[in-house]
């Protein structure tokens, strides 16, 4: 019985650490990801909120956009925490991996 216990804890550890590795490094390397030529398009805000880690007080969040290409549609964070419901920005993507994409500086 312990061994199946400790077996759950090493699955459930593993999982919570590779989904940490994996936003992290999405996070860090998406401009490197974005290719030789990324494209720009016009992107909405959705009500989908991004919460920031340690606000235990008052939560803060930003917004995500979604945008379509070719019929299919793609998400992203803001990181913009002025932005609201609506509102359009200006994205960056892989043109052959459109789900690559981040908000495009102003």
């Amino acid at each position: 019985m312990n061994k199946v216990k400790d077996i759950i804890w090493i699955i459930i550890g593993s999982a919570i650490l590779g989904f940490l590795v994996y936003k992290i490094a999405r996070n860090s390397f998406t401009s490197q990801f974005m290719g030789s030529n990324p494209q720009r398009t016009k992107a909405v805000i959705i009500d989908y909120r991004n919460y920031m880690p340690n606000q235990p007080i008052k939560a803060e969040f930003t917004y995500s956009y979604q945008f379509t290409i070719n019929g299919e549609k793609y998400t992203g964070n803001s990181h913009d925490m002025t932005v609201k419901v609506g509102d359009s920005v200006e994205v960056e993507y892989n043109k052959d991996h459109p789900s690559i994409n981040k908000p495009s500086c102003p």
